[in-house]
C-alpha cells in the first residue's frame, strides 16, 4: 500500500506533499533526521529514537514543537496502519522557509516518511574503502551527507560497499551511516569519538558486555585491519560483517561467530521489546 506522509501537522497522501523551494533544509542543508523501523505493527527501540532525535533538534537550534509523548503517538498512528512486516519511517526537521535563502524561520517543518524496507544481508557482509575524513558535528543526525555522496562513484568503482572514516590524529571514526566495531582477541573494540552515538550501537555494546570485555576507545585503521572479525551496526544493518577493508580480506573473509552471536541476540532483544510494549 502507499502510505500516508506526516507534513506540519496531518497524514497526507504522498502526492499532495512537497519541500518548498525556499526551506533552508533544502537550500542549505540545516535539518535533521532519524530513522527506525516498524516490525509487524510494532515500532523498534521508538524511546530511544526519539530521544536522539529530540536531542539533535536542540543540539541543531531547531524549535521541534512536539513532545516526546507527541511524537510517539503519530508514530503509533502509522504503525497501526502497517500492513507490511517491515516499514523504514524517517522523521525528517528542517529549519522552514527561509526569507533571504539563509536565516532559518521561526517554525520548522517536520516530515514522517514511511517506507517498505529491507535489511542489508546479514551473512554476505559488506567490504569498506578507507576515507580520511572526520565529520562534522557528528553527534547530530544531520541532513548533511555530502562527503559521502562525492565519494560514492569512487566506493562503487573500488568494489565498496560503503566508506570507513579515519584519521591519523583520531582514527577511525564511523563508516558513512552506521558504527564500527573490531574483534581481537575475544575483546570487542569501538571507537568512541567523531561518531554518532547509534541506537543498535548502544544495545549491542549492552549485549557484548554481558559476555565479552568491550572497550570503548580509540581505534586505529590498523586494528580494524588486523582484526580477527569487523562488523558494523545501525538501524538498515542490525549486525553486518565486515569482510574486506581496502580489498584486505579481514580475519577469514566470512562472518565470524562473534558477529553471528550478537545479530542472534539483537534479533531476540528486539521481539521482547515488542512485546513488551
Amino acid at each position: 500500500m502507499e502510505y500516508p506522509i506526516w507534513f506540519n501537522g496531518s497524514w497526507k497522501k504522498a502526492s499532495e506533499v512537497h519541500v518548498s523551494v525556499k526551506d533552508v533544509g533544502f537550500l542549505r542543508g540545516y535539518g535533521i533526521f532519524d530513522f527506525f523501523r516498524i516490525m509487524d505493527g510494532k515500532p523498534v527501540f521508538l524511546s530511544d529514537h526519539l530521544d536522539r532525535f529530540m536531542r539533535s533538534a536542540t543540539l541543531m537550534g531547531l524549535p521541534l514543537g512536539y513532545s516526546k509523548s507527541e511524537l510517539a503517538s503519530l508514530i503509533h498512528e502509522l504503525a497501526a496502519m502497517s500492513t507490511d512486516a517491515c516499514l523504514g519511517v524517517k522523521m525528517v526537521l528542517t529549519g522552514g522557509e527561509s526569507s533571504n535563502g539563509f536565516e532559518p524561520a521561526e517554525t520548522s517543518n517536520l516530515w514522517i516518511l514511511p517506507g517498505v524496507f529491507q535489511f542489508a544481508d546479514p551473512i554476505k557482509g559488506m567490504r569498506l574503502m578507507s576515507q580520511v575524513y572526520v565529520r562534522e558535528m557528528a553527534e547530530i543526525k544531520s541532513l548533511n551527507y555530502a562527503f559521502a555522496i562525492r565519494n560514492w562513484a569512487q566506493v562503487k568503482a573500488s568494489a565498496a560497499d560503503d566508506l570507513i572514516y579515519h584519521t591519523l590524529e583520531h582514527g577511525v571514526s564511523e563508516s558513512s551511516r552506521s558504527n564500527l566495531f573490531y574483534v581481537k582477541d575475544g575483546v570487542i573494540h569501538t571507537p568512541d569519538v567523531h561518531i554518532l552515538e547509534g541506537i543498535t550501537r548502544k544495545h549491542v555494546i549492552d549485549l557484548a558486555s554481558e559476555k565479552y570485555q568491550v572497550n570503548i576507545g580509540p581505534c586505529s585503521l590498523v586494528d580494524f585491519m588486523q582484526a580477527d572479525e569487523v562488523f558494523t551496526t545501525g538501524s538498515t544493518k542490525r549486525v553486518v560483517p565486515i569482510v574486506a577493508i581496502d580489498g584486505k580480506e579481514i580475519g577469514n573473509g566470512a562472518r565470524g561467530s562473534v558477529t553471528k552471536q550478537l545479530y542472534d541476540q539483537l534479533l531476540s532483544l528486539e521481539l521482547r521489546t515488542k512485546n513488551e510494549e
